[in-house]
């Protein structure tokens, strides 16, 4: 299991190579606004909307995030050849009524958030961020990882009996809801008894809160997001105890959140506006977004069956979407 930990810090070291290019931005954008019309199959373009409204969660500062989106905002702008708006909004619940009230066109969701977004407001993935330079379709997916200490002898799921753990958030997809599952599906407990499981269970408030309480020896183990805790390796690899730092069960791959466009749109401008992301990385006004971001390998397209992961998980959770949300 220690091999995991290698191959984890493996891609983090990847996740900080930077994208490169040099194409010319007036040909990249000749190009999309071809594409654009390629994908409308005609010139006929009266029954797209007159402007493209997109929706973000304001996880950091919203003057941040807006800095951040604007050269997206003028890639798109110069695909599409319409005016992009941003839409922020507090939380997911948010942006889905938006979209189910036809205020809003396409957003950012999580996993979770995906499948009420689909079910609500006829909401259809059209892309996906890949964080590697020169990443595949594969690199669309994370796991939910338990960690631990070595001096703790937890090998295994069934070693958390009469240990203390720790989860990131209730809401969260890998910090907690996918390592409850492990616990129900993979040795048979039920929700009525995972969380006397433990000895105790304590939400930290994010994965590297959780990193650090096992690494404190505040708790014993504690589930997190494969790709979360990469980014922090960093910052606590200097630790006394991250030597003995031990990834002992892992999920199955998780899809990461998707882009999600409103299905009632006419299929002309959906196709456009999934072809203007997936063509993001030629443009250099989109390079700029994308190293911004994080976003090193791009957009991919995204199929919905890839979720039936995230579906089979609340059902062994006995808990709806919108009941995962809350």
């Amino acid at each position: 299991m220690k091999k995991l930990l290698g191959g984890t810090l493996a891609a983090a070291a990847a996740m900080t190579l930077v994208a490169c290019g040099t194409d010319n931005n007036s040909e990249v954008n000749e190009l999309g606004a071809e594409t654009a019309e390629a994908s409308n199959g005609s010139e006929d373009r009266s029954d797209w909307p007159e402007e493209f409204i997109f929706g973000l969660l304001p996880v950091e500062d919203q003057a941040e995030l807006t800095n951040r989106y604007e050269p997206m905002i003028e890639y798109l702008e110069d695909y599409l050849d319409v005016d992009v708006t941003l839409y922020n909004a507090t939380n997911y619940t948010a942006l889905i009524e938006a979209m189910a009230n036809g205020h809003l066109h396409a957003s950012t969701f999580g996993p979770f958030s995906y499948l009420v977004a689909a079910e609500r407001a006829n909401g259809e993935p059209f892309a996906i961020p890949v964080s590697e330079e020169g990443g595949t379709e594969d690199d669309i997916y994370y796991t939910a990882q338990m960690i631990t200490l070595d001096e703790h002898g937890i090998d295994s799921l069934e070693d958390i009996e009469g240990r203390s753990l720790a989860y990131a958030d209730p809401a969260s997809t890998s910090g907690h809801l996918f390592p409850k599952a492990m616990l129900i599906n993979e040795i048979g407990l039920t929700m009525d008894n995972v969380d006397q499981f433990p000895s105790d269970v304590v939400f930290s408030g994010s994965h590297e809160a959780s990193l650090y309480s096992v690494l404190n020896g505040d708790v014993e183990a504690a589930g997190v997001c494969s790709t979360c805790i990469e980014r922090v390796f960093d910052r606590v690899n200097d630790h006394e105890n991250f030597d003995q730092l031990n990834i002992f069960h892992e999920s199955e791959p998780i899809p990461g959140g998707p882009y999600v466009i409103q299905g009632d749109l006419p299929q002309s401008f959906k196709d456009a506006v999934q072809q203007a992301f997936l063509d993001m990385s030629e443009d250099e006004k989109g390079r700029e977004f994308l190293e911004e971001s994080g976003y090193l390998g791009g957009y991919f397209q995204v199929d919905p069956a890839v979720y039936q992961v995230v579906q089979d998980t609340a059902e062994a959770l006995n808990l709806s979407p919108e009941e995962l949300l809350e």
